[in-house]
């Protein structure tokens, strides 16, 4: 299975269960063709560069998913069929890229739970040779 992100934009007049509803289909197609569910954004309704089938907005959603080639067969045929989606692209993203989404998806997840992140402390980092100096004196301007 391959790393891959897909943008689809749904029409801006369905209500939020629709497009919900829409969203899960989406994602019920990949799960059930054997693919795995990295990331979901939804991005909201934004303005359209030029006009779609009469609708000047859309309402973006970003996926990043594992997947094989019949998961993306079934996947693009799902969305050429579905009338509600405007325009859509599926993306190979290189393997590299699955653990910098997979730290995203968590930090928004512990954010949207409510839970605060520690504050990171820094370290020095000392390389041969060199050693970093901190002084507490001030000095006069």
């Amino acid at each position: 299975m391959r790393l891959y992100e897909t943008l689809f934009i749904l029409r801006p007049d369905l209500s939020d269960e629709e497009s919900r509803s829409w969203i899960q289909r989406i994602v019920q197609v990949i799960e059930q063709n054997k693919g795995e569910i990295v990331r979901l954004d939804e991005w909201g309704v934004v303005k359209l560069a030029y006009t779609i089938r009469k609708f000047q907005k859309g309402n973006y959603i970003y996926a990043v998913f594992m997947a094989d080639y019949q998961c993306l067969r079934e996947l693009e045929r799902h969305f050429k069929m579905l009338e509600p989606v405007l325009r859509h692209i599926i993306v190979k993203l290189d393997d590299r890229e699955l653990e910098k989404h997979k730290q995203a998806q968590m930090a928004r997840e512990a954010a949207a739970k409510g839970e605060s992140k520690p504050e990171e402390t820094q370290e020095a980092q000392v390389s041969e040779g060199e050693m970093e100096v901190q002084s507490t004196e001030e000095v006069p301007v």
